[in-house]
């Protein structure tokens, strides 16, 4: 864990030695999900974004996300995501659809997760936007070959996401620590950098402290 958070420290420092943005900020969010049968999964979450650097320090209310998502398991180790996201932003509302295919793999402890998915965005006086983007995750026990309760675990996400209209190009990286609460719930804490505009000679550097809490019902 030491080791992805210095690597992390790493690429901000070269990236902010480049001509680039920095900013900081906190990420909580709740996740509810249900099963409604073996194969169908209903899962809805609520998630704000609060900034608390950008040139200077400051604690402001940047947006909201309210997702809903079913999610339906082909087999054991494949699902697909089906979901509408509103965010509330100031006065702005972008309406968001999303498509993901999900596979998992499990290897003597370790869970591979792979995610590739679609998005469009709309919102009024502005061009209809879609992007796609295809994600990694590792998960481990810090103990054992499984997660039980009452014990920690360490999950690592690398992502990236390309923007049509804008032809850009973000990648990310997410260290997280978890804890599972309950058979029913968990909260994960960690980091989640995001490097944008890698396309481009200005790159912008977004660094949040991310909180979540999954809640099974």
């Amino acid at each position: 864990m030491k080791k992805i958070f210095i690597i992390i420290l790493l690429l901000i420092v070269l990236s902010l030695k480049a001509q680039s943005t920095f900013s900081f900020g906190w990420l909580p969010k709740v996740t509810f999900s249900n099963r409604i049968s073996s194969s169908i999964k209903w899962v809805n979450s609520i998630e704000a974004r609060e900034d608390l650097y950008k040139d200077t320090f400051m604690f402001s209310h940047h947006l909201v996300d309210v997702s809903s998502i079913i999610s339906i398991k082909t087999n054991v180790y494949q699902s697909f995501n089906l979901g509408y996201i509103i965010r509330i932003e100031g006065d702005e509302i972008i309406h968001r659809l999303l498509q993901h295919f999900n596979m998992v793999q499990n290897l003597d402890g370790l869970k591979i997760g792979h995610r590739l998915g679609m998005e469009q965005f709309f919102q009024n006086t502005v061009k209809p936007q879609y992007r796609t983007r295809y994600r990694a995750t590792f998960e481990k026990p810090l103990k054992g070959l499984k997660v039980d309760v009452k014990e920690w675990y360490l999950k690592i996400s690398n992502e990236y996401l390309y923007q049509f209209n804008e032809k850009d190009l973000e990648a990310r990286i997410s260290p997280y620590l978890g804890y599972k609460l309950s058979k029913r719930d968990k909260i994960e804490i960690g980091l989640d950098y995001r490097l944008g505009s890698l396309l481009e000679l200005e790159k912008k550097n977004n660094l949040w402290f991310r909180t979540t809490w999954y809640i099974s019902i």
